[in-house]
């Protein structure tokens, strides 16, 4: 059965939900989004036999801390906090969308407690088109007409015929503010290629606010630490998608359990 702590990391204090034995897997979900869209990848994991910790990001569903002010090295430092209270160090670390910069820079940070870390839908430096952008705004944003924010939904995040309910719903726009400007107030050759870490990265070919691109470019710049994986018919939210074809992407490359 999980169980929940409370950590606390400085000013933050994070609700951390932990399940399962075996080596630690830290699961890190995306812009403004809870912990609960990596609950259909993490229940695998624990079948596998591993053990899984999925912090809510600050400033949602329970967790609390400071928005404003803040950089990658902040939020990574809550993550190194996670690891110390849960214990089970070198973690494996995986990240999605923007939980992959969060993992990098970890991995940066504190490379004692870090041995691989998986990025799901990087992005970067194939920046999506102008009406994928679009797309992502009106899907993003609070006012957009329902029906068009489900079409902006299917269109930005969703390979064909995947179930887009739930990011339908969700979000923080706060966090997602406070996490963007983060990002902007870090330098990007702190924490792109993750430190001196082994980096797996998985990609779904129909992505389209992260192209695949992305992930081909990051292979090429961390060279042989790094492995790349590719799946069809996936788009940028992998694991809500089809958590089972992550998984069975993903569990190969794991160290033991």
């Amino acid at each position: 059965m999980p169980s929940t702590l409370q950590v606390t990391a400085g000013a933050a204090r994070l609700t951390v939900t932990v399940e399962g034995t075996g080596r630690l897997l830290v699961l890190l979900p995306g812009l403004g989004r809870p912990a609960a869209d990596l609950h259909g990848l993490a229940r695998l994991l624990v079948a596998a036999g591993y053990r899984v910790a999925l912090p809510q990001p600050r400033g949602m569903d329970g967790s609390d801390g400071p928005l404003e002010g803040i950089t990658l090295h902040d939020l990574a430092a809550d993550i190194a906090a996670v690891i110390h209270a849960v214990g089970g160090a070198p973690a494996v670390v995986i990240g999605h969308a923007f939980g992959n910069r969060v993992a990098r820079t970890l991995a940066a940070d504190f490379p004692d407690l870090v041995e691989l870390v998986v990025l799901l839908s990087s992005s970067g430096k194939v920046q999506p088109s102008p009406e994928i952008a679009e797309a992502i705004r009106l899907a993003q944003a609070t006012d957009t007409p329902p029906a068009q924010r489900e079409a902006a939904v299917r269109a930005a995040w969703f390979g064909p015929g995947r179930d887009i309910t739930p990011w339908m719903t969700g979000w923080s726009q706060p966090v997602m503010r406070a996490y963007l400007a983060a990002a902007a107030a870090t330098p990007i050759e702190q924490w792109w290629t993750a430190g001196a870490a082994r980096v797996l990265i998985v990609q779904g070919l129909d992505d389209v606010s992260a192209p695949p691109g992305n992930g081909r470019l990051l292979k090429q710049e961390i060279g042989a630490r790094a492995t790349l994986v590719e799946l069809p018919d996936l788009g940028h939210a992998l694991p809500v998608e089809d958590a089972d074809a992550v998984a069975r992407a993903v569990l190969p490359h794991l160290p033991p359990a």
